[in-house]
C-alpha cells in the first residue's frame, strides 16, 4: 500500500496504531478486546484506535463479522511512505509518520535487549548497519532488492498455516538515510 494521503498518514502516527496495525496485520483477524492483551490498553481505546485505522484505509471489518464478535482484518500488510512527497502538507505529515514508526523501531529494539532469548534463538539475531555511498538510484535498487527478499515470507503474516513450526515473530527494520554528517557543509544542496 503507498501512503500519499496526508490524513491517513498523520492518523497512523500515532503509537498505539502502529502497534494495533502490526496486531491485527500479524494476528488477525482479531476484535478490539483480543488486540488489548497485545498492547496493554483497554477494549473500548483499542476500538477507537483501530476504527480510525479503518476509517483511512488500513483495516476492515473480516467477513462474517456479527453481534459482538466484530473481528478486524489487514488491507494489505506492507506500507509504503515516501517523505518526499508533493506539497508541503505531506511532506510535514511523513516526516511526522516517519519519526513515530522509528522510535516505535528503536524503541522495541532496545527493549528486546533486555528480554532473554531462547536458547533455539541464540546465535541467529543480529544487528547491521553500514555506511555506504550510493546513487539515488542504487538507493531505489536497494530498496527494490529488500522488497524482493522478504517477500517470500509476507504470505506467513496473514496466513498462519504457511509458518514453519520453529518460527516466531521476527522484526526486520532497514531504513536509508543520508549521513549529514558526513557530508561537507558546502556541498550540501
Amino acid at each position: 500500500m503507498d501512503i500519499t494521503d496526508a490524513k491517513a498518514m498523520r492518523a497512523l502516527a500515532h503509537p498505539l496504531r502502529i502497534r494495533l496495525l502490526e496486531v491485527v496485520g500479524t494476528q488477525g483477524p482479531i476484535t478490539a478486546a483480543r488486540a488489548s492483551e497485545y498492547v496493554g490498553e483497554s477494549p473500548a481505546n483499542c476500538s477507537f484506535h483501530l476504527r480510525t485505522l479503518a476509517q483511512h484505509g488500513y483495516i476492515e471489518r473480516a467477513p462474517g463479522a456479527t453481534g459482538r464478535d466484530k473481528p478486524w482484518q489487514i488491507i494489505d500488510i506492507t506500507q509504503h511512505i515516501d517523505r518526499n512527497q508533493a506539497g508541503p502538507d505531506a511532506q510535514m505529515a511523513a516526516a511526522a509518520l516517519g519519526e513515530q514508526i522509528q522510535s516505535w523501531e528503536f524503541e522495541r529494539m532496545r527493549a528486546g535487549r533486555h528480554l532473554p532469548v531462547p536458547d533455539t534463538w541464540k546465535g541467529h539475531l543480529f544487528e547491521v548497519g553500514s555506511t555506504l555511498f550510493l546513487t539515488p538510484e542504487e538507493a531505489d535498487a536497494l530498496s527494490e532488492n529488500y522488497r524482493q527478499l522478504i517477500a517470500p515470507y509476507l504470505g506467513r503474516i496473514t496466513d498462519p498455516m504457511q509458518r514453519p513450526e520453529a518460527a516466531a515473530p521476527v522484526r526486520v527494520f532497514m531504513a536509508t538515510t543520508l549521513a549529514h554528517d558526513l557530508i561537507p557543509k558546502d556541498a550540501e544542496s
